[in-house]
């Protein structure tokens, strides 16, 4: 029985009996699954013709019931950013952080509602409360704020009411004793946005929790991901960025864990990051994000993590082909052997320091084979599933030597030859500003 399984039926026995109390054993189960939920964030393929996760969370109960059950359960136990992107400067003056309480007779009470340009998901570099090396996020709503582990978003930590206090500030208020706060500990922060409003710049003007101050002033960056269980940031400022999950050095099958910054990319005006997930990693030009239908996009960035050659008597299969390497002169060289692959001749490159080979690659003219459900010629020629569709299709693929045994595989796709003419130039721009942590 899996752990998917065996959290929905606990949690669904006890939903049914509708207790006042949940069992320890309940209790333990949610919070395993909140934990877990991220890490399985769901198989899928990516596929240049279909670039949308497939099979994204298998949980149905435990996508809406770890929010509402684990929320509940977590509240009724007791217990400076880097320069990525616009990093505007509060646009008044704040004082030093010192230390208030109810006790001490804080004198700004609790205001109205926060303002709508708040109630968002933020996304920052790494706070002390959270794992080491994970990124952290906040989320704001009109009166409510939690912050989180960038793969655990449903754990939430921090917990305050929120409220508006004034022009460019807000209030926070513990609404538990946990996570090194007091319930009832106050703090006020001022706050202001960048002009697209991409990017949120908190500092503390007092706050009687330190845990809280340290953790929640800073550069936080919003996740406009238009499809909302992605947690990607979407739309972007010209700018310097950092991913928050894909992690390329992670052997396939070796348990993974955050690591904020694997991939540092500096992109310009009209750009978009579109996934991030532990295995893959999508740019593409904003003016295609959804709800552009997939058949109307034309280009993107696709990264992929730890590629190996897919059989090609198995197409579509995700079957390693046997006898084939890991490594980038093993990969470029069974590549030229595909059926049906045509490819360029192998171009070396190097990527912050890192040597690697790319080749251009379309489908034979003549080739007519494809995958179960597909009308194009396809070739699926890399685990996990990276393919090209033909006859219109154009890729350049780069393998890069991450060093240890650790490939990534960049691929910059476009739906045709005037498309890729026209947008490797800018892509190939990107691709060399890759910084990996």
């Amino acid at each position: 029985m899996t752990t998917e399984r065996d959290f929905d039926r606990i949690a669904r026995a006890w939903l049914e009996l509708m207790p006042d109390e949940a069992p320890d054993r309940t209790i333990d189960a949610v919070l395993r699954a909140v934990d877990a939920t991220p890490q399985v964030r769901s198989p899928w393929r990516w596929l240049p013709w279909r670039s949308r996760p497939m099979n994204r969370i298998p949980l149905v109960l435990g996508a809406a019931a770890v929010v509402a059950i684990a929320g509940a359960l977590l509240m009724s136990r007791t217990g400076t950013g880097p320069e990525i992107g616009s990093s505007p400067s509060p646009g008044s003056t704040i004082a030093p952080s010192g230390s208030a309480s109810p006790s001490d007779g804080f004198p700004i009470a609790a205001g109205g509602p926060l303002p709508s340009e708040l109630q968002a998901r933020w996304m920052g570099e790494h706070r002390g409360v959270v794992a080491p090396d994970a990124g952290t996020t906040i989320i704001f709503d009109a009166s409510t704020f939690a912050l989180s582990q960038s793969n655990a978003e449903n754990v939430r930590q921090l917990t305050s009411n929120a409220s508006a206090v004034g022009t460019g500030q807000f209030r926070l208020e513990s609404t538990a004793t946990t996570d090194g706060c007091t319930k009832g500990d106050v703090g006020v922060y001022g706050w202001t946005r960048s002009p697209s409003g991409r990017t949120l710049t908190l500092v503390d003007d007092i706050d009687a929790c330190p845990t809280r101050a340290g953790a929640v002033a800073g550069v936080w960056w919003l996740m406009g991901c238009p499809i909302a269980e992605d947690f990607c940031l979407g739309p972007l400022d010209a700018g310097t960025y950092k991913s928050q999950y894909i992690r390329p050095r992670v052997d396939p099958g070796v348990t993974w864990t955050p690591e904020f910054g694997a991939i540092t990319y500096t992109v310009p005006d009209g750009w978009a990051n579109s996934a991030d997930w532990p295995t893959t990693f999508d740019l593409v030009p904003a003016t295609e994000l959804p709800p552009m239908a997939e058949a109307d996009k034309t280009r993107h960035i696709g990264l992929v993590t730890q590629p190996t050659a897919m059989a090609q008597d198995k197409p579509c299969s995700d079957t390693v082909a046997p006898g084939v390497g890991r490594t980038v002169n093993t990969l470029v060289t069974w590549l030229r052997t595909v059926p049906g692959l045509v490819t360029s001749k192998p171009t070396t490159i190097s990527i912050d320091g890192h040597s690697g080979q790319w080749l251009d690659l379309r489908v034979d003219s003549g080739w007519k084979r494809s995958c179960d459900g597909e009308t194009k010629p396809i070739i699926a020629y890399l685990n996990p599933g990276t393919a090209i569709a033909g006859p219109t299709e154009r890729e350049r693929l780069i393998l890069v030597d991450l060093g240890d045994g650790d490939v990534l595989a960049i691929v910059l796709w476009a739906s045709d030859q005037a498309a890729f003419d026209a947008f490797v130039p800018e892509a190939m721009s990107i691709v060399e500003s890759f910084r990996f942590k």
